[in-house]
């Protein structure tokens, strides 16, 4: 009896998975808890001199199917708008956030149309390095807040970090 328990226990067990699953096989049911997007951040440039300008790119991929709100939502959906922060640190930001040109999207989720974007977004700013700051690397973190919706159920508002560096140098 003992064995026959034991050969059935080890059919058992070989016959599950023994791999664990991407996090983003989650995201097949839609589950508001996981965010549907990948984000990275790089400067156009490695390094910079003091007194130079650089741009500071966010890419994300939405996850096909998927949307995010505009930086510049139409008239009574601000609410929904993604926002982008830097924390604080040396350099100084010039301008605003630059945005591809958002699509008109019928939000089923929300029952309303909104300025979005799909599949790869990439988000820019341009900022300047002081002329007296000290030659070193820096790293540059900062947080991207949005909601994303599939037409069928959005997710509520989520938080994703980001960092990148770049080197100050003199020659």
């Amino acid at each position: 009896m003992k064995r026959v328990f034991i050969i059935l226990l080890i059919l058992f067990l070989s016959s599950r998975p023994i791999f664990a699953k991407s996090p983003f096989d989650q995201l097949e049911n839609s589950n508001p808890l996981y965010p549907p997007i990948k984000v990275s951040a790089v400067t156009n440039k490695s390094s910079v001199f003091p007194g130079e300008e650089f741009k500071f790119h966010l890419s994300i991929i939405v996850k096909t199917g998927w949307h995010i709100y505009s930086l510049s939502p139409l008239a009574g959906n601000e609410f929904l708008a993604t926002q982008i922060f830097i924390d604080e640190n040396v350099f100084r930001a010039k301008g605003v956030w630059k945005e591809p040109k958002p699509v008109l999207i019928q939000d089923g989720a929300v029952g309303r149309i909104v300025n979005g974007h799909k599949g790869n977004v990439e988000f820019s700013r341009t900022f300047l390095v002081p002329p007296k700051v000290e030659v070193d690397k820096y790293s540059i973190h900062g947080k991207l807040i949005f909601r994303a919706c599939d037409n069928k159920i959005c997710t509520l508002p989520q938080e994703l970090p980001f960092q990148t560096g770049i080197l100050v140098t003199n020659h």
